[in-house]
């Protein structure tokens, strides 16, 4: 397929393997049909669900076979490494290595973005040693980044929700903007997840569209999706839905994000990713999802008027 023109903001959208089960890779070719099928033009491979980095090694032949299906459904790929990777945690060198191999996956298969988790300490480990761990992710997010500027990849740091039970600077928008714009790097930037950020600002009580406003110029990767704002730890996914709480990984519009209100205020660079990060429950839906995707795409791309909020969303998760 072939690429946007480099000047716009959104260059593609796709749908992501979330909802593969782990290491059915035998499952990938329907899947990426089907995302094809209703006009993705990229597909954000999920490693964790996909076993292509195992004990901090890349598996080359596994890798071959997923970029060979990718290529043969007519899409472009991107990649979210495994969600386990924290570079803060020194003391583990297999971090790195799998951060490293990820790289290399995605050089090798043509995959332009690979987003990274934000690192994250318990908190009295955090209040110990916290700054030396900062600097010792920012050390690290340079020295990847030149990986991945020598492979033609550009890293997207991911914010991450509050937790109590971890210190996880990246909840934060501006700790997270701080943080990236100290790395200084080319291709380091920011995967802004709209969900994520719309549940810690409920925890931490920051204001949600002026934070995600000064993030923005870093941002070049989007979890595009929605949630109730309500956090919490449901049993499993049927019940976020069925409650209302917690990371639900909805559809743009099924939750209480103010898009309308906040997109404007978005400033994202050049050739931004537009990722929707759909929970599988919603997968017979994705169509009108990625129908929605194109419509932002379109509003940053072409200055026209967002897409309506659907009649019957008018007052979602009251």
């Amino acid at each position: 397929m072939a690429a946007e023109p480099a000047d716009q903001i959104i260059d593609g959208i796709g749908l992501n393997l979330n909802a593969l089960p782990a290491g059915r890779i035998d499952l990938v070719p329907a899947t990426l049909r089907r995302w094809a099928e209703v006009g993705c033009s990229h597909v954000e491979l999920t490693a964790r669900r996909l076993d292509l980095i195992v004990a901090g090694r890349l598996d080359r032949a596994w890798l071959d076979t997923v970029g060979q299906m990718v290529a043969d459904a007519g899409l472009r790929p991107v990649l979210h490494a495994n969600h386990g990777i924290n570079l803060m945690d020194t003391a583990n060198p297999l971090h790195w290595q799998a951060a490293v191999a990820s790289v290399q996956a995605c050089g090798l298969i043509g995959a332009h973005s690979m987003v990274i988790h934000s690192g994250h300490l318990p908190p009295a480990e955090f209040a110990q040693r916290g700054r030396a761990a900062l600097l010792a992710e920012q050390d690290a997010f340079r020295k990847l980044g030149d990986l991945a500027a020598a492979a033609g990849v550009r890293l997207a740091v991911e914010n991450l929700i509050a937790n109590p039970d971890r210190h996880c600077y990246g909840a934060d928008p501006l700790a997270l903007a701080e943080q990236i714009g100290a790395v200084d790097h080319p291709a380091v930037g920011v995967c802004l997840d709209f969900g994520h950020a719309w549940l810690s600002a409920s925890i931490l009580g920051f204001d949600y569209i002026p934070a995600l406003a000064a993030l923005s110029p870093l941002v070049w990767h989007l979890h595009l999706h929605d949630n109730c704002g309500r956090p919490g730890t449901p049993g499993d996914d049927g019940d976020a839905a069925t409650l209302g709480i917690g990371d639900m990984h909805a559809p743009i519009y099924d939750g209480t994000i103010p898009w309308e209100a906040l997109l404007p205020q978005l400033r994202l660079r050049s050739g931004t990713f537009g990722g929707i990060e759909l929970n599988g429950r919603y997968n017979a839906r994705a169509g009108e999802i990625v129908t929605a995707a194109k419509g932002f795409a379109d509003y940053f791309n072409h200055g026209q008027a967002l897409p309506a909020r659907p009649t019957q969303q008018e007052q979602p998760c009251a």
